[in-house]
């Protein structure tokens, strides 16, 4: 029979792997079965875009935008984490630190938002934003439950990559003022690097340490491109780069033994290999 204690906290993938256990059929981990779909998250990221549609720029203006927008990513980490300690079991739980990457995927929209791009953009934006709110938890929750793999930790990084891109591309478009754009940056490069230091394995206090300082150079690095001559898509991609370089770099530091001297090796092997390709495109354009 079924014990039905914490029932609740239970996924149908749980149910179904109860049932072959009943029935003697080899099945996969129940610590894998036991994470739920993400459909409520994206259910909830695609709610929260509708209503960052509402408040953007366009319509509240500047000012009461950036606050509306602000209270509606602190909205999204607490429904977020409310949600996750209700359905999640307390040993497979995603952390409170598994909201920065959708608090930056709102952040991110409602920059885009005010940025004012073609309506084909903001939709692309809109969607991307929605997925990453959805199925970041669920990522999380699979590291937690020791069932992360490569295919995993790609995708949140790719997560990040597509939350980070248009805050840098904002930050070097002179649609918003200086010091929007500063904050921005700083605010986006923040949470998307606390999550990837999370992602490798660093605690809580070290991955805000390396976060910080990420976040402050690659600020600095964005302010200090503003009047360069390369074309702006140029110049984010470039900004990508730094952005991976430094969090490897800011891994490594935090990471002790033998796999420090890999990681710097690979992020510099990394960086070198697409600095170079970018180098080599913007020569030819």
């Amino acid at each position: 029979m079924e014990n039905r204690t914490d029932f609740r906290r239970r996924g149908h993938a749980y149910l179904a792997q109860q049932a072959r256990a009943a029935l003697g059929v080899s099945a996969e981990s129940p610590g894998l079965s036991e994470l739920p779909l993400p459909l409520v998250h994206t259910a909830l990221g695609a709610a929260v875009c509708g209503v960052a549609v509402v408040i953007r720029p366009q319509i509240l203006g500047f000012e009461r935008s950036a606050i509306a927008s602000g209270a509606l990513a602190v909205m999204t980490a607490l429904l977020l984490v409310a949600y996750d300690r209700a359905v999640y079991a307390r040993a497979r739980r995603p952390g409170v630190s598994s909201a920065a990457l959708p608090v930056a995927a709102v952040v991110s929209f409602a920059t885009v938002l005010a940025a004012a791009p073609p309506i084909s953009v903001r939709v692309v934006a809109g969607v991307a934003a929605s997925i990453v709110i959805g199925v970041v938890p669920q990522l999380v929750a699979r590291t937690t439950a020791a069932r992360e793999n490569a295919l995993v930790r790609l995708a949140r990084d790719a997560a990040g990559i597509a939350v980070l891109a248009p805050v840098l591309v904002a930050g070097l478009s002179p649609v918003l003022p200086i010091a929007a754009r500063a904050t921005l940056v700083a605010g986006v490069g923040i949470l998307v690097s606390f999550d990837a230091l999370i992602g490798e394995g660093l605690a809580g206090s070290a991955a805000v340490l390396g976060a910080l300082c990420v976040s402050a150079s690659l600020a600095a690095v964005t302010l200090a491109v503003q009047t360069s001559e390369a074309a702006v898509g140029t110049r984010a991609a470039a900004l990508l780069v730094l952005w991976y370089a430094s969090r490897g770099f800011a891994s490594s530091v935090a990471t002790a033994g033998a796999r420090r001297w890999l990681m710097v090796v690979e992020y510099a092997a990394f960086a070198l290999v697409a600095g170079g390709t970018l180098s080599w495109i913007s020569a030819g354009a």
